[in-house]
């Protein structure tokens, strides 16, 4: 469980940090006022992150920094004025970044720095670079940023890299490289993964201009030139995964339906379509319809129906969750269940059907039951329509057998 520690003795910089916090963090957040306090809640706790003044009333020399730095957290430093000598100390300790105190954008942004921080945790980043001192020195402040690292010393073995870790989302890879360089690779990879889907730095110490309008051309998402400063390094990243995270958000709305939070139709023909051209294997695809639904909303309107399709979609995803599930229409929704034939399939979904008629929906204080038809078809053709149409078929003969039942296509 991911936890974050904040240290500020201010009482309005707190409750400015608090109201933040609660926005931009969905973590447990221990707040402390002193050198003493933290000492307390780091006694008690494991921290993932630190949010931390640098100078306090009973730790006036960056004590606390020191402190959970000793116990291996990750630590931002919040400071009011900043000199050549402060920045090197906190360089030199190992923080992971520093925010000046002088407006509240300050405070939005090391909020937002931390959240930031958070995501990137678990997530894979490569380094492409055949410098063995480059390759340990971005390692470090990598792995400063919650990041899990890994290495190759061409572009020709950062494919093959990339190849069987699909899952990595950040890659720095340097131009002057042997056996494929930086744009080479840069060209390659952007043939199979986009810039929503993988972010890519450019780097070089080769002093050419041209080569960050190459880089960015050929696919990168952002450039650096060596030799570069931690601060710039941090940044750079931290702006490029933002990027990353904003084009995942937004596609996630565009696949999202907004009422019940299951993926909606686009995002179910997309990831079937793939399935179907991708993989063999044996498939059943199923369309389920809540019997009788007008009479819900005739009776309860449709605020009671949509309070109906929320439960039922809590219900689908707790029996459906791991294979591609979605609402395709009013009270219709599709599930994929991939490795399945139709025998194996058709208990699974009557086991579902006799669930659903025994469940209780809560509607206006009150409990309310209902009964569901499902069409099963499977996946015995490339066209996706062709399957819809089968499993649809099959559920409409459901619905003309007094509803509340499984038919299969072949039945």
């Amino acid at each position: 469980m991911q936890r974050v520690l904040i240290v500020e003795d201010s009482k309005v910089v707190q409750q400015v940090l608090r109201h933040l916090a609660s926005q931009h963090l969905q973590v447990t957040l221990d707040f402390a006022w002193s050198l003493q306090e933290s000492m307390q809640y780091l006694a008690r706790h494991e921290y993932t992150l630190a949010l931390v003044d640098l100078t306090l009333p009973d730790a006036a020399d960056a004590e606390v920094v020191k402190l959970t730095l000793a116990h291996q957290i990750p630590t931002v430093v919040l400071t009011s004025k900043i000199d050549e000598y402060s920045r090197q100390q906190m360089l030199e300790m190992g923080v992971v970044d520093y925010v000046i105190k002088d407006n509240r954008d300050s405070y939005l942004y090391a909020v937002k720095l931390i959240a930031q921080l958070l995501r990137n945790q678990g997530c894979k980043a490569l380094i492409a670079d055949d410098s063995v001192i480059s390759r340990v020195v971005m390692r470090q402040m990598l792995e400063k940023q919650l990041f899990e690292v890994m290495e190759a010393t061409d572009g020709h073995e950062a494919l093959s890299i990339l190849e069987a870790h699909p899952d990595i989302k950040l890659l720095l890879t340097d131009f002057a490289m042997p056996v494929m360089d930086g744009f080479e690779l840069v060209k390659a990879v952007r043939n199979s993964r986009g810039r929503d889907d993988l972010a890519i730095i450019g780097l070089s110490g080769a002093g050419s201009h041209g080569l960050s309008a190459k880089f960015i051309k050929y696919g990168a998402n952002d450039f650096l030139a060596k030799p570069f400063m931690n601060e710039e390094f941090h940044c750079r990243v931290m702006q490029t995964m933002e990027q990353l995270n904003l084009y995942a958000e937004i596609k996630d709305c565009a696949y999202r339906d907004h009422l019940t939070g299951l993926y909606n139709r686009r995002y179910f023909y997309q990831q079937t379509e793939r399935l179907l051209r991708t993989n063999s294997g044996q498939h059943v695809l199923a369309l389920l319809d809540i019997d009788h639904f007008k009479r819900i909303n005739d009776e309860y309107g449709h605020l009671g129906g949509d309070e109906i399709l929320r439960q039922v979609a809590e219900l689908l995803k707790s029996a459906f969750g791991r294979y591609v599930l979605a609402r395709i229409g009013g009270e219709e929704f599709a599930v994929v269940l991939r490795g399945y034939d139709l025998e194996n399939a058709k208990q699974v979904f009557d086991d579902f059907r006799q669930r659903f008629a025994d469940f209780e929906f809560a509607l206006n204080g009150a409990s309310y039951r209902s009964t569901i038809s499902i069409g099963l078809a499977t996946c015995y053709s490339h066209s996706l329509s062709e399957v819809m149409r089968a499993a649809d078929r099959a559920l409409y003969t459901a619905k003309a057998k007094n509803r509340n039942c499984v038919v299969s296509a072949h039945d």
